[in-house]
């Protein structure tokens, strides 16, 4: 099994406590490179594996933003 560098390891625990201390926060992918002190590409493959992960979500503008973890509210 694939162990990741303690680097990508303390990265992607910055970028999900990041999101999750603030839920309303919007990051782009140069934002998240910057706080996560990686480059571009490395950042890139840890926001799509949170996207898939069904974390995050990303919007139509590229942002990428915590996903809805509530319930929908009955109609």
């Amino acid at each position: 099994m694939y162990e990741a560098p303690p680097r990508v390891v303390e990265a992607v625990q910055r970028l999900k406590g990041v999101f999750l201390e603030v839920p309303s926060t919007r990051l782009s992918l140069v934002d998240a490179s910057r706080l996560s002190g990686l480059e571009r590409g490395t950042t890139r493959l840890i926001l799509e594996a949170l996207e898939d992960a069904r974390f995050l979500r990303r919007a139509s503008n590229g942002l990428f933003m915590r996903r809805n973890t509530e319930p929908p509210a009955a109609a």
